[in-house]
Parts: C-alpha cells; sequence; structure tokens
C-alpha cells in the first residue's frame, strides 16, 4: 500500500514484531501497510466516531486481514492489554497530551509512543517525558507545504530536556538536517518581513528580534 511521506516516516519508527495500536487510524492505511510487510505481529485501529470506524473496517475487511482489528473506543481509554506501541498522528498537540493523560494507566504494557501533532509539539515532548518516557528518535519531514515532526518516545529514562530540546527536539536540534534548517530560515524571513513594517510598537519589535535572535542562535 502506497503510504504519503508522513506516513511512511512514521512506519519508520514502528518496532519491528511488535503490537501496534492506531488512534484516529482513519482509513487504516498505516495499520495495513505495516501488516502486508510483516513489520506487526497484530494492530488495532482506534476510531470514536461511527462513520470513521465504518470506513476503518471496510478497508480492513477489503484486505483480509485478520491480525488488524477495528476497535470503536475513545482514545487508550479500553486498550487492548497485549499492546506494546502507540501511535497518535494527525492531530493537535494538546488533544495527544489529553488522550494519553486521561487513560496513562491504560500505558502500563506500552514500551513505544509514536506521535504526528500537527501543533504545540513542545507541550507534547514535555507531556510524554512526563510519563516515563524518553524522546528516542525524531524526523522532521514536508509534505504539502507543511513541517511535520514524527517522534519516537520509549520507555525508561533519557537525557534531561532542557527549553530548546522541548520546544525543538534534542536530536533534530543535533542532527541539523536540511528540512530543518529551511524550516527555520524560513521562519526568520517572515520575521524579517515583519520587522520591516513601519510604525511597529517597540515591545512587538523587541518580541520579533528575540525571536529572530533565538533562531539564528539555533542554527
Amino acid at each position: 500500500m502506497k503510504l504519503s511521506k508522513r506516513l511512511s516516516a512514521i512506519k519508520e519508527m514502528v518496532p519491528q514484531g511488535s503490537v501496534v495500536a492506531d488512534v484516529g487510524s482513519d482509513h487504516g492505511k498505516l495499520l495495513i501497510s505495516l501488516s502486508q510487510d510483516k513489520i506487526i505481529l497484530k494492530g488495532y485501529g482506534i476510531e470514536n466516531k461511527k462513520a470513521p470506524f465504518n470506513r476503518l473496517s471496510k478497508a480492513i475487511s477489503d484486505e483480509g486481514l485478520l491480525e488488524v482489528t477495528p476497535l470503536f473506543s475513545d482514545g487508550i481509554s479500553e486498550l487492548p492489554s497485549d499492546v506494546n506501541t502507540v501511535v497518535i498522528a494527525g492531530m493537535g498537540g494538546f488533544l495527544i497530551v489529553d488522550i494519553l493523560k486521561s487513560h496513562s494507566e491504560s500505558l502500563k504494557n506500552v514500551k513505544t509512543i509514536i506521535v504526528d501533532a500537527h501543533n504545540s509539539v513542545d507541550k507534547v515532548r514535555e507531556a510524554i517525558v512526563s510519563l516515563g518516557y524518553f524522546i528516542k528518535d525524531e524526523k522532521m519531514i514536508l509534505e504539502d507545504d507543511i513541517y511535520y515532526e514524527i517522534i519516537r518516545f520509549d520507555i525508561g529514562r533519557g537525557e534531561p530536556l532542557d527549553e530548546l530540546d522541548i520546544s525543538f527536539g534534542p536530536i533534530l536540534r543535533k542532527e541539523k538536517s536540511p528540512m530543518f534548517v529551511q524550516k527555520y530560515q524560513n521562519e526568520i524571513f517572515e520575521l524579517n518581513n515583519l520587522l520591516s513594517i513601519d510604525n511597529l510598537p517597540e515591545n512587538r519589535r523587541n518580541e520579533l528580534e528575540a525571536q529572530k535572535e533565538r533562531l539564528e542562535a539555533l542554527l
């Protein structure tokens, strides 16, 4: 099954031989691809709305995948006990945090959490680390003019994260991939455009200058 760049990046982070729950599975493309390529032993697609759940169930049935099961439930509230890897992708950061923290007891057997938050990524890093995980891997991709940060957390204690790690990712800012550099160069360009505006209030100018200096130091 052909996947988008974003889903392909998530797929690459899924541990071989794992049992995966994909929260907000939609059409189930990720789980179907993981199953067809024999990366996972079993998969659960979780949806909490009838229309997406029906689409998911049909997609799984059409592929004849007995090892992938659709589940109609809310987030990880009824997570099967054999799940050791959770994927939450394509949602806002605060929703991801709420899903995980509202039912953190369901994570007792989960060794890996893979997330793709579409905003507030810093809050996601902070929250999942507070649940007892560390950042194992990070990747930034560009698709449809949107930068996505795919993050894999594994159970255990890693190096403490400072403010820059939380904001920009410890691995991403260390590796400084071309995509990472491009994203923040674009942001610096946009800040320069704003700073060129005449009669910009002094407090706003100071704020933008501080943001610019922070990004320039990052690169």
